[in-house]
C-alpha cells in the first residue's frame, strides 16, 4: 500500500488546537471528513469510531505520539491525518505528558490486515532519529505532508516524479478576494505563482460601436479580472480548492472564482 496516496493533504494542520482529548476526538473527526473519501460519512459517525477505539485504551504514546485510529463502515479506503499542536494536549498518554503529534488512521471495517500494517509503518517511521523534532518544526501544511513522507520508505522524489505536476488556473473576478486566495496559497506552502491581468468579454464588447449601449461598466458590472498560473503537484489539488472553499463557499455557486486544472505536457525552468 502506498502511503503517500493515503495521507491526505487537505487532512493536515500545523496549528491544531484543542481542550481536551474529546475535544481532540472531535476535531480530528473534522480534520479527516475534509477528505472527499468521507462525503457520504457524518463528521459524528467518525467521532463515534474514534471514541469507540479509544475507549479500550488510550492511544497516546510516549514522547508526544499519539496515534488515533479506527475502522468505519461506509469508508472503501484507508485515510491517514497529521496534526500537530504545538503546545501539546492531554491525550492520556502513556508517560502521561501531553501529545503534539497526531496521526490518525481511518480504515474500511473488516481490513484487519491491512490496519495492522499501516499502524505499523506510521510507528516505524515516528520512532526513527529526528522524525518527531523535524515535524515539530514544519510551518506549512505541505511542508508538514512532505516532511513526514520524507522519512517513510518512500522516496520524496518519486512522490514528485514527471506527470504528477499540475497547473492550476484561477480566473479571479473580484479584487477583494486576491488576498484571501494569496493566504491560502502560503497556508499550504505555495510561495510562487504568476498573476495575469485580463479583460472580461464584456469589457472588450462594450467598446465595439456595434454592441455600445449592452455592457454599460458605469454602473453595477465590475470590468476587474485576473488570471492566477500555479504548478501544483495533484496531491495538492484537493486539499488547495477545499481551502479556497472553506472561504468562498461551493465554487460552482460562487461567482467571483473559477478554477481549472490542466495537465502539464512540459515544463522547464520553472
Amino acid at each position: 500500500m502506498n502511503i503517500s496516496e493515503i495521507i491526505k493533504l487537505e487532512c493536515c494542520e500545523i496549528n491544531f488546537t484543542a481542550k481536551d482529548k474529546n475535544d481532540s476526538l472531535l476535531k480530528l473527526a473534522e480534520l479527516l471528513q475534509r477528505s472527499r473519501e468521507f462525503r457520504n460519512i457524518e463528521t459524528q459517525n467518525i467521532y463515534n469510531a474514534l471514541k469507540e477505539r479509544e475507549d479500550m485504551g488510550s492511544t497516546g504514546f510516549t514522547k508526544g505520539i499519539a496515534i488515533p485510529h479506527c475502522q468505519l463502515d461506509g469508508l472503501d479506503k484507508f485515510v491517514i491525518s497529521i496534526a500537530i499542536s504545538k503546545k501539546g494536549i492531554n491525550f492520556d498518554a502513556i508517560d502521561k505528558k501531553k501529545s503534539k503529534i497526531f496521526v490518525t488512521i481511518i480504515g474500511p471495517k473488516g481490513d484487519r490486515n491491512e490496519h495492522l500494517k499501516l499502524l505499523a509503518q506510521v510507528s516505524h517511521i515516528l520512532k526513527e532519529p529526528g522524525v518527531i523534532d523535524d515535524l515539530l518544526k514544519t510551518t506549512t501544511k505541505i511542508g508538514l505532508y512532505e516532511e513526514f513522507l520524507r522519512n517513510s520508505e518512500i522516496d520524496i522524489k518519486k512522490i514528485s516524479r514527471k506527470g504528477r505536476d499540475k497547473l492550476m488556473i484561477l480566473i479571479v473576478k473580484e479584487e477583494k478576494i486576491l488576498q484571501d486566495i494569496t493566504e491560502v496559497f502560503i497556508e499550504y506552502g505555495i510561495q510562487e505563482s504568476t498573476i495575469v491581468d485580463t479583460q472580461q468579454m464584456e469589457n472588450l464588447l462594450s467598446k465595439v460601436p456595434l454592441f455600445m449601449g449592452f455592457f454599460n461598466f458605469t454602473s453595477e458590472k465590475n470590468p476587474f479580472s485576473k488570471i492566477i498560473f500555479v504548478k501544483i503537484s495533484k496531491d495538492h489539488i484537493n486539499a488547495i480548492i477545499k481551502g479556497l472553499e472553506d472561504i468562498f463557499g461551493d465554487l460552482e455557486s460562487y461567482t467571483g472564482l473559477g478554477i481549472m486544472v490542466l495537465d502539464l505536457f512540459f515544463s522547464k525552468g520553472m
